[in-house]
């Protein structure tokens, strides 16, 4: 006399009877699963849900890519003081010819026409005023 096997699926950690297509059907699903995830550890992909815990989602792991990092705003703002610093360290026209390039973004060939001054002339004094600035941000 021929048995009939009786097919059993795992749930929520129960035994529970089911045909022999659903038991074929989900263990082809938990073997494709189970492959996937090892082509993906195979090829290196790394999935944020394998952070996981009880208390927080692996996603919420991920860094904002889109905001700036905290020590990149105070090395600017660190930066930003020392130039002012150094700015203020230079004589009134020194000072006035960065502001008119630099913060109001005017060429050098919009200053000669409104100036008179050769852009040469402008040109070089921005060059020499620049190095200066760069030896006082050094020091």
């Amino acid at each position: 006399m021929v048995e009939k096997k009786e097919y059993r699926i795992k749930v929520r950690g129960q035994l529970v009877p089911v045909t022999e297509e659903v038991y074929l059907t989900y263990y082809r699903m938990k073997r494709r699963e189970l492959h996937l995830e090892e082509k993906d550890a195979k090829h290196g992909v790394f999935h944020y849900n394998a952070l996981d815990t009880d208390e927080t989602n692996g996603e919420d792991a991920i860094s904002d890519l889109t905001s700036p990092r905290v020590e990149d705003v105070v090395t600017d703002k660190l930066i930003a003081e020392k130039l002012h610093q150094c700015l203020a360290q230079l004589a009134k026209e020194e000072q006035e010819l960065i502001f008119t390039l630099f913060f109001l973004n005017k060429s050098e060939h919009q200053l000669t026409a409104e100036t008179g001054i050769l852009r040469m002339t402008i040109h070089n004094r921005k060059k020499r005023i620049l190095a200066r600035l760069k030896k006082l941000m050094e020091n």
